[in-house]
């Protein structure tokens, strides 16, 4: 089983550092304040974010690699300094299972940049359970979430030699987005309560196990178990 991760309010928190780490690097390079808000930005893979604020303020598609860049320094220095930033209850168990079960693996799939991914991990020393270069679907490249799901799917059978079916893998995520991935590309999926979207929101969108947190490795491995069956089976 493959199991994918997503990282702001499913593994960790960081408030806003990510956003205060973005609208630093155009202040820096532009002269922009809150780039994020000026935008009007929702929710969305960071590709499509920085796309939108660029273009609302004429920046230059050549530019992008100099903002990537410098937004990853930033965001160094911004986590570093948040004392408030904390793994989320029960995820090194589950990743330390996880890691120590045959033909199990950990993987992420996230909105962020993958250095803006690498940076927010290490901060809290999770990096190192998702592979060295970091392994999964990140936010670096046009589409959406199930676009990054793909490559990374692809990405892993590749490494591994072995012809993974989205059927054999699970998503785990705090949000709507999450869960409708999951459908699209036919993945299981565990939502967690503990992000910002309302369980009661998570409920109606008819995730397959609902978490209201993940401090019950045990209840975490048997989804996972209950999925790997489901897929044998099929």
């Amino acid at each position: 089983m493959l199991i994918f991760w997503d990282i702001d309010g499913t593994l960790m928190h960081c408030g806003a550092d990510g956003t205060t780490a973005l609208n630093e690097a155009f202040r820096r390079l532009y002269g922009i304040e809150g780039a994020f808000s000026a935008a009007g930005i929702g929710g969305a893979m960071d590709y499509a974010v920085l796309m939108r604020i660029m273009g609302s303020f004429g920046i230059e598609l050549s530019e992008l690699g100099r903002i990537k860049s410098l937004y990853a320094d930033i965001l160094e220095d911004v986590l570093a300094a948040d004392a408030h930033k904390r793994i989320l209850p029960g995820v090194e168990k589950a990743l330390e299972y996880i890691e120590g079960r045959e033909g199990w693996s950990s993987l992420l799939l996230t909105s962020n940049l993958k250095s803006g991914a690498e940076a927010k991990l290490r901060s809290v020393g999770l990096s190192g359970f998702f592979g060295e270069p970091l392994m999964g679907g990140f936010g670096d490249a046009p589409g959406e979430k199930w676009d990054a799901f793909a490559s990374a799917l692809a990405e892993a059978r590749a490494a591994s030699g072995k012809p993974a079916r989205p059927a054999e893998t699970v998503i785990i995520g705090d949000s709507v987005y999450d869960i409708r991935c999951a459908k699209r590309v036919g993945a299981r999926h565990i939502a967690v309560a503990t992000g910002w979207t309302p369980e009661g929101v998570l409920v109606a969108e008819g995730p397959d196990c609902l978490l209201r947190d993940l401090s019950d490795t045990g209840a975490v491995v048997n989804a996972i178990e209950r999925f790997a069956s489901d897929a044998r089976q099929r």
